[in-house]
């Protein structure tokens, strides 16, 4: 049976990848020398030659082989370009080499205070981005520049941390706030460098290559230690006026629950967030358990952690019905740590919408991210390449 819908996608991507690869290893080579390399038809790589010149990975050239005249194919130099994607999560700091193909070729971490000042953090940034540029296959190639994705909203106008949550923002000491993290960060390290949520970056991976291929309206839910999301309109991230855009995490329906940091009650993320989680499952599973374990015994069918993320979703639909309704998306995405729950989690959540959210507005679908842990990495990359060309607004 031909392969169809993502398993189509997927192929596409690995035959692509054999492409880029057989010319980086062989250098210029014609479209039938590629198929015979790769193992491709030639009217496959006809049509993959076609794909990556639209996407500026290649160019042609005219030559001879064996008295013929030939379109020669090489990469450009474009093409060998890397990012460094670095990742400030609560937990941890975790700096990536990146290609344009969406592929992770070298990955450092170091683990994070959620109260260490911005000076100490930065010197951290600077310290994994010059440990990455030394490994090889790394130290050869050309870097476009450093992706900072970061677990809190960033203001796309003064590209700063703003000050939010009445002064305190979970796991950022108050000196990150305004600080020319971009500015700092270029002068230390050499390289440009561009600041985006995480959550948007792991969209738009998951537009480029994930879950959310095809669609112009998505809207992601990340569930991790923290809750939050992004927002896809018309194809291209829409962050905001001011930034704010996807806090999620902080929408409230019920004003006497569980008090938040934000200085709310019954926001979402006291009811779904990491912590919150796993404070339920404590008794049986013991207080070192990872939200990530929790979510692969749910999906394995223990009865605990299954209740404990049917329970979620409940919450997931009551909290979102309604901004899913109203902004009619193709497709709502669930992202995450918690989304290795697979079925335990999509299914309550799939069907409650369908009941909740008003099919005169909304009639899209749920469904997983599809590119796991690396998520944020690759989208901060693809920003990182791609810069205003994604963004609904334009930045400075």
């Amino acid at each position: 049976m031909a392969p169809t819908g993502g398993a189509l996608a997927e192929l596409r991507r690995t035959n692509l990848k054999k492409v880029v690869s057989a010319l980086r290893q062989s250098g210029t080579l014609s479209q039938s020398e590629l198929a015979r390399v790769t193992g491709l038809s030639e009217a496959t790589v006809s049509n993959l030659v076609r794909v990556l010149i639209e996407e500026g990975r290649v160019k042609l050239s005219k030559g001879r082989r064996n008295g013929r005249s030939v379109n020669l194919v090489e990469l450009d130099a474009a093409a060998e370009e890397l990012a460094l994607a670095v990742t400030v999560a609560r937990e941890a700091i975790t700096a990536a080499a990146v290609d344009h193909e969406g592929s992770v070729l070298a990955e450092r971490s170091r683990l994070r205070g959620q109260e260490t000042p911005y000076d100490e953090e930065r010197s951290t940034l600077v310290e994994l981005i010059q440990e990455l540029r030394a490994v090889d296959g790394v130290s050869s190639r050309p870097l476009a520049g450093v992706g900072l994705a970061l677990c809190v909203s960033i203001d796309p106008v003064s590209n700063t941390v703003p000050v939010g949550f009445g002064g305190h923002l979970p796991a950022f000491d108050p000196s990150w706030y305004g600080a020319d993290v971009t500015g700092e960060l270029e002068d230390e390290t050499g390289l440009p460098v561009r600041l985006i949520n995480d959550c948007d970056a792991a969209l738009l991976a998951e537009v480029r290559w994930g879950a959310a291929r095809g669609c112009r309206d998505v809207l992601y839910l990340h569930l991790s230690s923290g809750v939050g999301g992004a927002l896809i309109l018309g194809g291209l991230l829409y962050r905001g006026g001011l930034g704010g855009i996807g806090e999620l995490g902080h929408s409230s329906t019920d004003t006497s629950g569980r008090l938040c940091v934000c200085g709310n009650r019954g926001c979402l993320e006291t009811k779904v967030g990491g912590e919150a989680l796993l404070s339920h499952v404590a008794a049986l599973h013991g207080d070192d358990l990872a939200l990530g374990r929790l979510a692969e015994l749910a999906r394995s069918g223990d009865p605990g952690c299954v209740r404990i993320v049917t329970d979620a979703a409940q919450d997931i639909v009551s909290g979102l019905a309604n901004v899913v309704a109203v902004l009619a998306p193709q497709r709502f995405i669930l992202g995450g740590e918690l989304a290795a729950a697979g079925p335990a989690l999509l299914d309550p959540v799939s069907h409650g919408m369908q009941r909740m959210a008003s099919p005169r507005n909304w009639r899209g679908n749920v469904v997983l991210a599809e590119l796991g842990g690396h998520a944020i990495a690759i989208g901060a990359a693809r920003f990182v390449f791609g810069g205003t060309e994604l963004c609904l607004q334009s930045m400075k």
